[in-house]
């Protein structure tokens, strides 16, 4: 793992692990008020830019397995931790409830159901196109049903 560490800070690849943890920063913040989406990504140079800074020229994402996460030595290899907020419904003042009910297994009990985690593939999904709208990749044309591969 160390030499993974090793090659991509060569490469000046910057590694974030996709994991649900204290220190994490959200894949993307919507403020409200202004209409601005932030994304925690950075191309910038540490250390002012200056000489002694890395300038980061790409980015690689770990994503750990829905039952146990990203493993110990995957966390010793990332820069820095992102997390998929989860929306539970309702409105931020309480005065709705939305949430998704569900039925509590083997007791036939409704009750509020959340998910502890998210399926892989789909996480990968909802990362690579948060870092696909900050990086400015251009949106892929298509003809009928289908994105066209080549251009």
């Amino acid at each position: 793992h160390d030499d993974v560490k090793e090659y991509f800070n060569e490469k000046r690849v910057r590694i974030y692990g996709i994991e649900i943890m204290e220190n994490a920063s959200p894949i993307m913040q919507y403020d409200r008020e202004t209409g601005v989406v932030k994304f925690p990504f950075e191309s910038e140079c540490e250390g002012g830019g200056g000489g002694g800074g890395c300038c980061w020229t790409g980015s690689a994402f770990i994503f750990g397995n829905e039952g146990q996460g990203l493993s110990t030595k995957q966390r010793e290899i990332c820069n820095e931790f992102l997390f998929i907020p989860q929306n539970r419904g309702g409105s931020s003042a309480g005065t709705r409830d939305t949430m998704i009910t569900g039925t509590i297994a083997g007791t036939g009990t409704r009750d509020k159901v959340g998910s502890a985690s998210m399926n892989v593939a789909c996480a990968a999904a909802v990362v690579l196109q948060a870092y696909s709208m900050w990086a400015g990749y251009s949106e892929a044309r298509f003809e009928g049903e289908k994105f066209l591969t080549c251009e």
